[in-house]
């Protein structure tokens, strides 16, 4: 399947510093990196995000992303402590990769029958922000960290 967020979401987070700073807002607030990237993609197509649109998005995730992605990528950092370890780690990651590809695939057919989104000029910090505050609600500690993300993706 054709999926334009993936491609996106590939070429972005190779892009210097925006692997560092998803991966420092997952690890510290537990901000998802799919719907960061899928923020971020929205906001380069001029679509702003809703919070409606955000939280139904989340829930379709979640079970995937609870049940199937987090224990992969727990397994995979618990490993690091085992150098023999080394090539289990390398399959842990790939499958990893392949279970957030899987998961990118359900956000990109939410987003595909979903509701038109409102049209905005450069919505990327109010997007990635309503993806921050739906993690982490009542902690606004990520502010900066998602500042700095946003002029890495939108530069």
């Amino acid at each position: 399947m054709h999926n334009p967020l993936w491609e996106y979401s590939l070429a972005t987070y190779r892009v210097k510093g925006v692997a560092a700073s998803c991966l420092a807002l997952q690890d510290s607030y537990g901000i998802d990196v799919n719907l960061l990237l899928y923020a971020a993609w929205l906001a380069q197509r001029n679509e702003g995000i809703s919070v409606d649109h955000l939280t139904a998005l989340d829930n379709r995730v979640t079970q995937w992303r609870d049940t199937v992605v987090k224990p992969l990528r727990a397994l995979r950092c618990e490993l690091r402590t085992y150098p023999q370890a080394a090539g289990v780690r390398e399959e842990l990651k790939a499958l990893e990769l392949r279970a957030e590809r899987e998961q990118q695939d359900m956000m990109h057919a939410f987003y595909e029958h979903s509701a038109e989104l409102a049209r905005e000029v450069n919505p990327t910090l109010s997007n990635l922000t309503h993806v921050a505050h739906l993690a982490s609600p009542g902690n606004r500690d990520w502010e900066g960290a998602i500042r700095h993300l946003a002029a890495l993706v939108s530069s």
